[in-house]
């Protein structure tokens, strides 16, 4: 168990968009010195841990860190869960701040698809085919779905046509536009340098009508899934009381589950189940909830299966509309999560997430303050 202190991070931007020629170690350096100048941090024991998928080469935490101004003894980490870094780094921040109380850590992800490095594989590897570039990774050792067509599968077993996939993709649009207007959102997303305070995204005007006239014949295309984009986000996180801080939340649990990875989507399902089974839980404890919306048939499968009103999902909006910079979307998440638990006044709630590679992720917390 351990106390978040502070959540935030930039607003999101479309690849090529807001930070095309900006590092994402910037983006994090930026969020790290903003949380030391927001809570007073400058004398206190840190750890940095940090979720990436595309990067370069090297420890990206440990870069983000000289850039900023932690101290450079600061120890540094970067980790890779894919979509699910920041996840990741949350789990490990929990269990160190048991082993180390006396410790802060900054835990989140960061991420650019406008710089994604072009990678290959060496010619003497036996997956290589002569590409120059590598587009996606291969998440298994063996042959396994793309994740449209896993996210396609469970459309299908739960029977989700592509009009309500589309509508959920303008609803998280409508509910985000709503979500930036206040104040929660104006203190948790920090624009950076003179860029927009807004995530650039998000439509504002989006109707059906529009978003069927972008559609294509594939039941998950453009307009049921979210797009490639750039962000960092952080959380302060600490097992004891920090002077003159209150914490936001209470972190109960993080469960991390694998999978079959052509099941990768349903993640969110699974990770969700052996939460609860290990909590002694069940769905009606939760006021909240917040699934990572990399396909809209994800949180309409989640509500579907757990026998969910709909609006109980991602009430703020989610990543179809904010945004999803793979490692760094667990923040966002969180951060819309949150929201909606002191925007309604509730305590407990719910962040999940499918994983590419097959893995599912679910964070329990309880609303304070």
């Amino acid at each position: 168990m351990a106390f978040i202190y502070d959540a935030i991070r930039v607003p999101t931007g479309k690849k090529g968009g807001l930070y095309k020629n900006i590092l994402p170690e910037e983006l994090c350096a930026f969020l790290i010195d903003k949380l030391i100048e927001r809570n007073d941090l400058e004398d206190h024991n840190i750890e940095l841990i940090v979720g990436n998928a595309i990067g370069t080469m090297g420890n990206m935490a440990r870069n983000s860190a000289l850039r900023s101004n932690l101290k450079r003894e600061t120890p540094a980490n970067t980790v890779d869960l894919q979509c699910g870094g920041a996840y990741q780094a949350l789990k490990y921040g929990l269990s160190l701040s048991a082993l180390e109380p006396g410790k802060l850590f900054i835990t989140g992800g960061m991420e650019s698809n406008s710089l994604m490095p072009q990678r290959s594989y060496h010619k003497n590897d036996p997956r290589s085919t002569g590409e120059v570039h590598l587009p996606k990774a291969q998440f298994s050792p063996y042959s396994s779905l793309p994740l449209e067509l896993a996210a396609e599968k469970l459309a299908l077993d739960y029977k989700i046509t592509k009009k309500e996939m589309m509508a959920w993709t303008v609803k998280s649009h409508q509910n985000s536009s709503t979500f930036q207007k206040t104040d929660f959102y104006k203190e948790r997303v920090i624009p950076f340098g003179l860029n927009n305070n807004r995530d650039e995204v998000t439509k504002t005007d989006l109707s059906l009508e529009k978003l069927v006239r972008l559609g294509t014949d594939e039941l998950i295309d453009r307009t049921t899934s979210a797009d490639f984009h750039d962000g960092a986000g952080l959380l302060l996180l600490a097992s004891r009381e920090i002077h003159g801080c209150s914490p936001l939340a209470k972190v109960l649990d993080v469960e991390i589950a694998g999978l079959d990875p052509d099941e990768s989507p349903r993640g969110c399902i699974v990770a969700t189940e052996k939460l609860l089974q290990n909590n002694d839980l069940v769905l009606s404890d939760i006021d909240a909830f917040e699934v990572n919306e990399s396909f809209s048939c994800k949180p309409i499968a989640f509500a579907r299966h757990f026998g969910l009103n709909e609006d109980l999902v991602n009430p703020l909006g989610g990543n179809l509309s904010m945004g999803h910079p793979y490692a760094a979307s667990g923040v966002l998440n969180m951060i819309n999560l949150i929201a909606a638990l002191k925007l309604k006044k509730k305590r407990f709630g719910l962040v999940s997430a499918g994983i590419a590679g097959g893995y599912g992720a679910a964070v329990l917390i309880e609303n304070l303050g």
